[in-house]
């Protein structure tokens, strides 16, 4: 059978299509208030000390197909699935999701598993948590990288990458059960590509508000004996006789005031020592 050197190119970049996969995956990611976690999708089990389609490039992300707006794909799991995704990364990295504030930034390790996994890498940043409405990060630490991605000397190399918060970000997303998270997504120029990942984050500040605010009643509950205070510049008579009668009653109506400790007050003083604020 005679192929023609026509032919015989167009099956190579057919076969070439075919086995195109990830080539850079966000193995790590941790906020500036703390926490722990990866992009959606990651295995930790995937072998890092390889170049191959299989096993070393399963579980990283390429920005195509159905996908390709939201989060990606990987070849080990198809479409990147959000919600399950960021379960996924809870279980495999803790209860708790990379701590961001307004401000601060997002720091990540990127597995470059081959040459076209480099950078430099742009960021985005999506305060619903779904992967639909991205705003452009500033990239303070990146990867080096020619304008297709590409940097052979790197292959087979955990690289941190660095993302900074904008000052005024907000979180708003209800994600695998967790509340005010946002999505960042950082992606390489590779032709092949974009390849990179989604890491699910989660404001700090916001988490915390209600706990800070339910250590309010404590302190107010000291108010009234304070206030029992405020007699005791009271003027009394100059006889002995009536400084007595006047200092019992003052001690009397100090003990009415002082308020006593029921058994709620009992239970959210144990709560607070131990620790459940």
């Amino acid at each position: 059978m005679y192929f023609s050197k026509v032919s015989v190119v167009s099956f190579g970049l057919l076969a070439t299509s075919k086995l195109v996969a990830g080539h850079a995956a966000v193995i790590k990611a941790t906020g500036d208030a703390g926490g722990a976690g990866s992009a959606i999708g990651v295995d930790p089990n995937t072998p890092r000390d390889g170049t191959r389609r299989n096993p070393f490039q399963q579980d990283s992300t390429r920005f195509r197909g159905d996908a390709a707006a939201t989060c990606g794909e990987t070849l080990g799991g198809g479409d990147n699935d959000i919600e399950a995704g960021t379960a996924q990364v809870m279980q495999l990295n803790g209860a708790t999701l990379p701590q961001v504030t307004a401000g601060g930034q997002i720091m990540m390790t990127v597995h470059q598993v081959n040459g076209d996994g480099a950078g430099p890498y742009t960021c985005m940043i999506d305060a619903t948590g779904t992967g639909t409405n991205w705003v452009q990060m500033q990239v303070t630490t990146n990867i080096d990288g020619n304008a297709r991605g590409r940097n052979n000397d790197q292959q087979m190399q955990d690289l941190p990458l660095t993302a900074a918060i904008p000052a005024d970000q907000t979180c708003t997303g209800t994600v695998a059960g967790q509340a005010n998270v946002c999505m960042v997504r950082c992606q390489n120029p590779a032709r092949a590509g974009p390849f990179g990942g989604c890491v699910p984050v989660q404001m700090a500040n916001a988490a915390a508000a209600p706990a800070a605010g339910a250590a309010a009643p404590v302190a107010s509950a000291a108010a009234p004996a304070a206030g029992a205070a405020g007699t005791a510049g009271t003027a009394v008579p100059a006889t002995a006789a009536t400084q007595k009668r006047a200092a019992a009653k003052k001690q009397s109506a100090a003990a009415k005031k002082q308020p006593a400790l029921t058994n709620d007050d009992q239970e959210e003083e144990v709560d607070l020592l131990d620790g459940d604020f």
